[in-house]
């Protein structure tokens, strides 16, 4: 009976041992030392008989290391079972000796652990008289130049479709343009009388006479001509005198020789004067041989007249170029008047259509480039701080604390702590990560949030008013929410209205924060309320 017994406690151990044997978990390390920073690849190992439901540990199960990089699942098959295989990437910021606590893994509806591993983290010696020195290296942007300049194209292709237009209607309209703004181009040469009737008499011989009406012009055209150049070389009233009052003061001026023109030329002049008075009153018709003889016979009377009057003296010359200079200063002066009136328009108008559309205020603070909207407008970053840590997006990265960290607690260690801030400090935004060595629980974790409130206070909030509530993020992370409003210290006599928001989220192996603290001025609002929303944690996997 004895015998038996044994026999069988012998069979339940080779059977509990094969029992144990069929899932094997087993985790290894490349390395049990490595320099800051650098990554470290562990490895957990499973083998199985066959292919079973694993969950594998994530990112929180490395602390204090943080996790860099994660591997997909290897799977070997063997002829007697599987090997499922997982790397993890992880590092340390920090000196000393640390050790990964038992990893477990759950397979099927059984939990494994691994063993523990300790690791000593060394710091980068650096012996400035055995190493080169070489440049800082550029830093590395996120984005590219393309990329940067295609985001800056959507957020502003009202503008360039107005741009392209008004470079189209320049294009289009650049002559009429370029006359525009350059009066040089417009204003011709003065004439001289002599040289001005030549020219009219010229343009004369162009006129069809087939028609009533052309005659008629031609005689008027003709005459003025004549006048014209008679007001201004011999008689000034030429212009509003009679055809005999003209002749006679003519007659009157060869006399005494002040224009000493032969009364042959009068005669002829005098007739074809009294023939454009037939034309133009009688409605008189000559002949086409008639009119072409009378424009003969003015142009020979011009050549006498060119004859007749003297060469213009360097005065008249000086005069007329003065006049010139004085007529192009005030062509541009009531051009540059015109455009001022215009751009003052169209830009008064833009204005006006802005603020329909978007609020007159808007409108002003996106004239005056105000800073915080700004900071709303631009492209935000959005990354995660701490290993595992809180997600967010802020209009510029945080950056990490290193020293003189703020919201500390006795009982609890800090890992990380990021922040960030606009110019005038208006808005101030932390991210902390803390660790335990001992796990928290929720009644107390709401104790711990509240002693931040003292630190607040500490940095000059008074007349705080406080609500509790439970936050949510957008990946459906829970965490739990203190905030309200309060007075914030400026200087020891002024104070400006404000919010506080303290948010935190408890883990495994500690607890993470995210405090905002924002005055109340324009946009300043819209940015809290965007940060706030776009926090997002990683859920930790139900065990």
């Amino acid at each position: 009976m004895k015998l038996f017994l044994n026999i069988l406690i012998i069979c339940f151990v080779f059977l509990l041992s094969i029992t144990s044997n069929s899932q094997n978990v087993t985790a290894s390390i490349e390395s049990d030392s490595i320099l800051i920073g650098k990554e470290l690849i562990y490895t957990i190992d499973v083998n199985s008989e066959k292919e079973e439901n694993i969950i594998f540990p994530d990112s929180t199960s490395f602390a204090p290391f943080e996790l860099i990089s994660e591997f997909q699942i290897d799977t070997i098959k063997y002829e007697d079972g599987f090997v499922f295989s997982k790397k993890y990437g992880i590092t340390s910021f920090d000196e000393g000796n640390y050790i990964i606590p038992k990893i477990k893994i759950q397979i099927g509806d059984k939990l494994f652990s691994t063993d523990s591993k300790k690791i000593s983290v060394n710091l980068v010696e650096v012996d400035t008289t055995k190493q080169g020195l070489y440049d800082i290296k550029p830093p590395f942007d996120k984005f590219s130049t393309f990329e940067v300049f295609r985001l800056r194209l959507m957020n502003n292709y009202p503008i360039i479709l107005f741009t392209l237009f008004l470079i189209l209607i320049l294009l289009f309209f650049r002559v009429q343009v370029v006359n525009f703004f350059n009066p040089l181009i417009n204003i011709k040469p003065a004439l001289r009388p002599i040289e001005l009737i030549k020219k009219r008499l010229s343009d004369l011989e162009k006129i069809n006479l087939d028609s009533k009406s052309n005659i008629k012009l031609f005689y008027s055209e003709l005459t003025y001509a004549l006048r014209s150049f008679f007001e201004k070389e011999v008689y000034e009233k030429a212009l509003e005198s009679t055809t005999g009052e003209l002749i006679l003061k003519l007659i009157n001026l060869s006399e005494i020789k002040s224009f000493n023109i032969s009364r042959k030329s009068i005669d002829r002049i005098e007739d074809i004067f009294k023939r454009a008075d037939l034309v133009k009153f009688a409605k008189f018709l000559p002949e086409k041989n008639v009119i072409q003889n009378d424009l003969n016979i003015i142009n020979e009377e011009v050549k006498l007249f060119s004859e007749l009057l003297p060469e213009p003296s360097e005065e008249e010359k000086l005069k007329n170029l003065n006049y010139q200079k004085q007529a192009e200063k005030k062509l541009r002066n009531e051009r540059l008047k015109i455009v001022s009136i215009l751009a003052a328009s169209l830009i008064f108008l833009l204005f006006i259509f802005s603020s329909f559309i978007n609020g007159f205020q808007y409108t002003i603070d996106k004239i005056t480039f105000n800073k915080n909207l700004r900071l709303l407008n631009k492209i935000w970053v959005k990354s995660e701080y701490g290993a595992p840590g809180i997600f967010v997006e802020t209009p510029d990265a945080l950056v990490r604390l290193n020293n003189n960290n703020d919201f500390l607690y006795d009982d609890y260690k800090i890992e990380s702590q990021f922040y960030f801030s606009n110019s005038n400090e208006s808005i101030e935004f932390f991210v902390s990560n803390y660790s335990s060595e001992f796990k928290i629980e929720p009644q107390k974790f709401q104790s711990i949030l509240e002693s931040s409130l003292d630190d607040l206070e500490s940095r000059g909030l008074q007349n705080m008013l406080v609500k509790y509530e439970d936050f949510e993020t957008k990946n459906k992370g829970k965490g739990l929410l203190i905030s309200g409003t309060s007075d914030f210290k400026i200087s020891d006599k002024k104070y400006k209205p404000g919010n506080y928001n303290v948010i935190g989220f408890l883990t495994e192996t500690g607890f993470k924060t995210a405090i905002l603290l924002t005055h109340e001025k324009r946009y300043v609002n819209e940015i809290r309320e965007r940060i706030i929303k776009s926090i997002e944690v990683l859920k930790e996997e139900k065990k």
